[in-house]
C-alpha cells in the first residue's frame, strides 16, 4: 500500500492549478538534479543501507507540444547504516571497521511532459528507465571468512530500473529554471547480503527480503533551456 501511495503521488495530475495560457519550452533542454535517496524496500536492504546521494543529468529534445525524449546518466551512493552489532567487541567480528557502500552508475532514457501553470512555473512529469551497473564497494575481506557468506559470490551486479519523477520548476531567467523534485526508483534486483559481506549480521539477515530494492529521492534540480 505504501508503494502504491508513492506512485499515485508521482503520477496524479495537479488539478488545483489555474489554467495558464499554453506555453512551451524550447526544442532542447539539459536537465539535472541531486538529492538524498531514502531506502524503502526490501526490508533487509533498508536495514543495512541508507542513501547518501543520487544525481543525474539528461539531454532532451522536444518532439511535439511539451512532450520530450532524452537520454542521460545517473549516479547513486548508499552507505552502511550505523548497526550496533558491527560495533560489538565480540571477537567474531574482529573489531573490524565496516564501511561498505553500494555504488551505482546508470545510463537511462527519459520520456516526459511539461505543463505550465503560470508564466514562470511548470510541472514536469517524466519516466526514466535504464540499466544500473552497481557493486558493493569497500567491502571488508574478512567477510568471506564467515560461513554465512559462503559460497563467495560476485560483488558486482547489473539490473534494469524504473523511475517515475515529478518536478516543480520555476524560471529564474529566460534560459534557466530551478526545480523541486520527487522520484521513486525500483531496481529490479533483490538485495544480496552475502555479496555485501553482511549475512553474518543477524539484525540484517533476519529481515525479510521478498521485494526488489527501491527508494524515494527528494532533491533539487535545474533545467537549461536551449533554442527558441
Amino acid at each position: 500500500m505504501k508503494k502504491a501511495g508513492y506512485i499515485f503521488l508521482l503520477l496524479f495530475p495537479l488539478l488545483g492549478f489555474s489554467q495558464a495560457k499554453e506555453k512551451h519550452n524550447p526544442l532542447f533542454t539539459i536537465r539535472g538534479d541531486v538529492g538524498i535517496p531514502r531506502t524503502i524496500s526490501s526490508q533487509m536492504f533498508r536495514t543495512a543501507f541508507n542513501g547518501v546521494v543520487e544525481s543525474n543529468i539528461s539531454f532532451n529534445v522536444k518532439v511535439f507540444g511539451n512532450l520530450f525524449f532524452g537520454a542521460g546518466y545517473q549516479y547513486n551512493n548508499f552507505a552502511l547504516r550505523k548497526i550496533p552489532e558491527l560495533a560489538s567487541s565480540d571477537p567474531k567480528f574482529g573489531n573490524t571497521y565496516y564501511d561498505t557502500k553500494v555504488i551505482g552508475h546508470s545510463g537511462f532514457i527519459k520520456i516526459g511532459f511539461d505543463k505550465f501553470f503560470s508564466d514562470i512555473g511548470y510541472v514536469s512529469y517524466s519516466f526514466n528507465t535504464g540499466i544500473m551497473n552497481a557493486g558493493y564497494a569497500d567491502r571488508i575481506k574478512q567477510a568471506d571468512t564467515f560461513a554465512e557468506n559462503l559460497p563467495i559470490t560476485t560483488t558486482k551486479f547489473s539490473a534494469p530500473y524504473l523511475q517515475p519523477e515529478l518536478g516543480f520548476n520555476f524560471l529564474a531567467e529566460k534560459r534557466v529554471s530551478f526545480s523541486l523534485l520527487l522520484s521513486y526508483t525500483t531496481l529490479l534486483y533483490k538485495f544480496n547480503p552475502k555479496a555485501a559481506g553482511l549475512n553474518q549480521i543477524e539484525v540484517v539477515s533476519k529481515q525479510r527480503n521478498g521485494n526488489y530494492m527501491s527508494w524515494i529521492n527528494i532533491g533539487f534540480g535545474f533545467n537549461i533551456l536551449l533554442g527558441k
